[in-house]
């Protein structure tokens, strides 16, 4: 009955409700259609890419699911169920969102300013990052609004069959599917950012966060290209599914 609250049990739950919590963090992304032959190396670069899987804190879920069982164990047989509400309480506190990497970045800089930077430094980071995903994707939808265009002219000049032309929409709609999937992480990404930008000045309302705001706005104007890209290929696939 108590099994799950022994040590090497609770060692076992804690690593799976990690991996679970994360969102997939302990998986390989990639996707049933990595290996499929027709793919272009940018396609291909656009599926594998994990650089935005996760938002700055997602230790949230885990935070609290750890602190639950850490509770749990720590209050004795007969104290589990205040001993879980209390660790998942603290644990949701220290996990939670931008709280989460707001108070790591405290263990690592007790100086405010370096810690500001040092935030700052990480959004800069990313917007590296997205820059060198955007081209790609520029790439790739590229590649999808040309291939969806000729196949539509071959199939209706009857030169291509219905099959090649529902692959060429399917392959399509999941580079549009991976695509949303990063804009959605990457608007969470940007909260935690706006969020942790906030408790910066809080803490310090004499910080200096021009640059970081800089870095975030940035980060705006460029998650709102991948949406424009997003939206050309979604009309390049609704003119091919109803031409």
């Amino acid at each position: 009955m108590y099994a799950v609250f022994r040590p090497r049990a609770v060692r076992s739950t804690i690593a799976a409700m990690i991996c679970a919590a994360t969102l997939g963090g302990c998986v390989t992304s990639g996707g049933t259609y990595a290996d499929d032959q027709y793919l272009t190396p940018e396609q291909r670069r656009l599926r594998a890419n994990e650089d935005f899987n996760r938002t700055i804190g997602e230790g949230a879920v885990a935070g609290a699911l750890v602190g639950g069982l850490i509770g749990a164990l720590a209050a004795g047989r007969h104290n589990r169920a205040a001993g879980a509400l209390i660790g998942a309480g603290t644990g949701a506190l220290v996990g939670g969102a931008a709280g989460y990497y707001v108070a790591k970045k405290k263990e690592q800089y007790v100086n405010e300013n370096q810690r500001l930077d040092a935030m700052t430094a990480d959004v800069r980071n990313d917007n590296a990052k997205l820059e060198a995903y955007i081209a790609n994707t520029r790439t790739v939808v590229a590649q999808d609004k040309a291939e969806l265009a000729r196949l539509r002219g071959e199939y209706n000049a009857r030169q291509a069959t219905k099959a090649d032309l529902d692959r060429r929409v399917s392959t399509a709609q999941q580079d549009a599917a991976h695509i949303q999937q990063t804009i959605g992480r990457l608007r969470e990404r940007q909260n935690d950012y706006v969020q942790a930008r906030n408790a910066a000045k809080s803490d310090n309302p004499g910080a200096n966060t021009a640059a970081m705001d800089a870095e975030i706005a940035r980060l705006n104007r460029q998650i709102a290209a991948l949406e424009a890209q997003l939206a050309e290929l979604n009309g390049a696939i609704a003119i091919t599914k109803t031409g």
